[in-house]
């Protein structure tokens, strides 16, 4: 696993509730997958029981990170180099496409 200090994320937003990061990532985003929680994304895992947003605009990746203690971040990982494998995982995973 990937902690999330080792990947150059640009911090969106923080100290958000779960809706204004769903909110903030749908608005960003052309397109948008919901992921279960538990999944690694970039090895990094998404904590929580409900399914998460995760955004894509052109190779900008989007999704929220939840931070015990500090709350829930709203995430940029520009120039993603593996956006295509991503919607491929996604789509061969069935995750649901809600944009």
């Amino acid at each position: 696993m990937v902690c999330i200090k080792n990947l150059e994320v640009v911090i969106i937003d923080s100290e958000m509730t779960l809706s204004e990061c769903e909110e903030l990532i749908l608005e960003k985003s052309d397109d948008v997958w919901l992921v279960p929680g538990g999944y690694e994304l970039l090895g990094v895992l998404l904590k929580g029981a409900r399914p998460f947003p995760v955004g894509v605009s052109g190779n900008d990746l989007f999704f929220q990170y939840v931070k015990p203690c500090f709350g829930i971040f709203a995430l940029q990982l520009e120039k993603c180099e593996v956006i295509q494998t991503l919607k491929e995982q996604f789509i061969s995973s069935g995750f649901q496409k809600i944009k």
